[in-house]
């Protein structure tokens, strides 16, 4: 994994935990109506934070998709390179054995 992917690793996790710690802020208080009213008038942030989160799950979809597909034709040229030294070798060693000499069928 690169460092790149890392650090949005991090900025997933660091979301989720973000998350999780507003939830869990937000039923230490439900019986506390003032906190609630005052996290209704701020639903708007919420649907934010929700798009945030689908972006990155999108993001790291289309990443995961790229470096799939990256490996996939590495895969292929290496194969394909090894498939072409596999037919050098063959041919270096049919050069090196001698001609086999065919001798008249006797009828």
């Amino acid at each position: 994994m690169n460092q790149r992917r890392r650090i949005f690793f991090y900025i997933f996790g660091v979301y989720h935990l973000f998350i999780l710690s507003f939830v869990i802020y937000v039923e230490s208080q439900k019986e506390d109506l003032s906190v609630l009213y005052g996290l209704y008038s701020k639903i708007s942030l919420l649907k934010y934070g929700a798009v945030l989160g689908i972006v990155l799950f999108a993001v790291d979809f289309a990443w995961n998709w790229f470096e799939s597909r990256n490996n996939r034709k590495e895969h292929d040229t290496l194969r394909h390179e090894n498939n072409t030294l596999k037919a050098k070798v063959y041919d270096f060693q049919q050069a090196a054995k001698p001609p086999v000499k065919e001798t008249p069928a006797s009828k």
